[in-house]
């Protein structure tokens, strides 16, 4: 009797009938396709999208801060695979590229919406129609518009962190553990933004709230695994007769494939545990 005055039979329903849940909806279905397909997308948006950002943070705070910041996020980075001098190159092309070239990246930067609004749509368990590539790319203005500020914050913390990463000992570890919380804010305004506005099933705020802290915070541990993996003193050249290009992009979309692989999941996770809490028997509701 006390445990169900206290919530505690309801609560471990849905433990147990979330997985359970997550499991029917993507039995017989290829996360992994629709991972990839998002990955195609992002290959294409995903760099105009940051010049577009990377060029408000300019507008907003000035160029300095994009330039030195992307230098000094690529200097405390792991040596193994220097990311500096790319960084550098998209901070610089960010704050010179006249305004006619920069807004012909608004197009491209819309298609990672469309890649978002499509792979969401079938996690969803929906159809995908023509007007689905549509539907994304308008929804996900609002992450554009608010992508300068979501940028901005990392940025402005960028030398306070990378000063610790290069001290070494605890230094390190605390500047991993201050990065990582400067990077979960905009992180999971993000993934609340995309799952509200740019997925295709409505959601309560409290939900688009805790999905957007719980996706948000297991994508940013996932992309500080990412640093990890630059410290491996592997050459990613060894598969491709030493092409240095290739491997870099295919090292780097890997790991955007198994980034949006979480993110999806994420979402469809998101998606079955509110059905379960409107059932009945789960003595819990929205």
């Amino acid at each position: 009797m006390t445990s169900r005055r206290f919530g505690y039979i309801p609560i471990m329903h849905v433990l147990r009938a979330v997985p359970a849940a997550v499991s029917s909806a993507l039995r017989g279905r290829d996360l992994l396709l629709w991972a990839a397909g998002l990955t195609f997308f992002s290959a294409l948006g995903l760099v105009p999208l940051l010049l577009l950002a990377l060029r408000g943070v300019a507008l907003l705070f000035g160029p300095d801060l994009v330039v030195d910041g992307a230098r000094t996020v690529g200097g405390s980075l792991p040596s193994a695979h220097d990311p500096t001098s790319a960084l550098v190159r998209l901070a610089e092309a960010a704050t010179t590229t006249s305004w006619p070239l920069l807004l012909a990246a608004l197009f491209p930067a819309t298609l990672y919406g469309e890649g978002l609004r499509r792979g969401l749509v079938q996690a969803a368990g929906e159809r995908v129609t023509k007007w689905t590539g549509w539907a994304g790319r308008i929804t996900f203005l609002p992450v554009l518009l608010l992508a300068p500020l979501l940028v901005a914050l990392p940025l402005s913390f960028a030398s306070a962190v990378g000063r610790l990463y290069e001290a070494g000992g605890w230094s390190t570890v605390l500047g991993v553990v201050l990065s990582f919380h400067l990077d979960m804010v905009p992180i999971c305004v993000t993934v609340g933004l995309v799952f509200a506005f740019v997925g295709p099933v409505e959601l309560p705020l409290k939900v688009v709230l805790a999905a957007g802290v719980g996706v948000g915070a297991m994508l940013t541990g996932f992309l500080h695994g990412f640093v990890v993996f630059l410290a491996i003193p592997v050459d990613w050249a060894i598969p491709y007769a030493g092409l240095q290009v290739p491997g870099g992009v295919a090292a780097l979309g890997l790991w955007l494939f198994l980034l949006h692989g979480l993110l999806l999941f994420g979402y469809r996770t998101t998606l079955s545990t509110c059905d379960v809490l409107r059932q009945p028997e789960s003595g819990c509701s929205l």
